[in-house]
């Protein structure tokens, strides 16, 4: 009967012998089964290089079969070639183009914005119109009249002297008279008469040919024993005939507190700035009785002829 050291002996003893097969089976191999082994692994390895030939020729442009690394990237450049405009994407570089482009590379999105141009690329096939203000109405210049007259009144004579001042329309003129007349009772001596107007006036028609003037303002008469002061009301014309010639004539009427009528007509020549004048003259003077109670008349007429200046 087998003892107990005889059974541990056989169980040793049996571990042994399968724990070395199972050693010999998977780590080291006779010679034929080292060549079949070394066999098997060329065409597993010859294997494996035909599998890694057809994915190479299978690798679409751009791929890379060197390994993962290269692959990827040729992926993500694959990728970025495919993306379309306005697309986001994973990316760290970043792109700036002409004309409105641009590529972020924070946000890893591709951003187009078109920029007009500011500067018109054709050209105006004429010149842009500029329209003309109306000039301002001409008001002319003003003139400044002055002259002297001498008149012959029935045995005596008169002076004249008149100043004007005058714009487009309105002025001003002034007139002194200063007449010597014989005395009327056969005496000797001289009576002395003075006659002085002021006037505003106006210009109801004025053009290049002529003018026409309404005024008025105050006159006043000295006499030996009496002095007046009434208003006075006048019109006056120019008529150019031809060249520097001119028709000329004036009309003036004083009602109260005496009555004066006073009418000349003539031709003035203008040369330059000095005018010659000669015509006719009619003078009416009445006193409507202020002195005596007698109404004394006065009526002159005669020639008179003058210079001035006017400029």
């Amino acid at each position: 009967m087998p003892t107990l050291r005889h059974l541990l002996s056989a169980t040793l003893a049996t571990s042994l012998l399968l724990t070395s097969g199972a050693a010999k089976a998977r780590f080291g191999k006779r010679s034929n089964s080292d060549d079949s082994s070394s066999e098997k692994k060329e065409k597993k390895s010859e294997k494996r290089e035909e599998r890694r030939e057809n994915r190479h020729e299978a690798t679409p442009v751009g791929w890379s079969s060197s390994g993962g690394g290269s692959s990827s990237s040729s992926s993500s450049s694959r990728r970025h070639e495919a993306t379309p405009v306005s697309s986001s994407r994973d990316d760290s570089s970043s792109y700036s183009g002409g004309s409105g482009a641009s590529y972020s590379g924070s946000s890893r999105s591709v951003t187009v914005v078109a920029v007009a141009d500011p500067t018109p690329m054709y050209s105006y096939s004429h010149t842009p119109r500029v329209e003309q203000q109306a000039e301002p109405e001409h008001r002319g210049p003003v003139i400044v009249r002055m002259g002297l007259e001498g008149q012959a009144l029935g045995g005596g004579g008169a002076l004249v002297l008149n100043l004007g001042v005058e714009g487009r329309r309105w002025g001003v003129n002034g007139a002194l008279t200063s007449l010597a007349l014989p005395t009327d009772d056969g005496t000797d001596g001289v009576d002395r008469i003075g006659l002085y107007s002021s006037h505003l006036t106006y210009a109801v028609a004025s053009s290049d040919q002529g003018r026409l003037r309404l005024e008025g303002g105050v006159a006043v008469a000295t006499a030996p024993n009496v002095t007046f002061v009434g208003p006075s009301i006048a019109a006056s014309f120019e008529r150019c005939l031809f060249g520097g010639l001119d028709l000329e004539g004036r009309a003036q009427l004083v009602p109260v507190p005496y009555t004066q009528l006073d009418a000349q007509a003539g031709l003035g020549l203008h040369l330059g700035a000095l005018t010659m004048r000669a015509g006719w003259r009619w003078l009416l003077l009445n006193d409507r009785g202020a002195v005596d109670g007698e109404t004394h008349e006065d009526v002159f007429a005669g020639p008179y002829a003058g210079i001035g200046l006017h400029f």
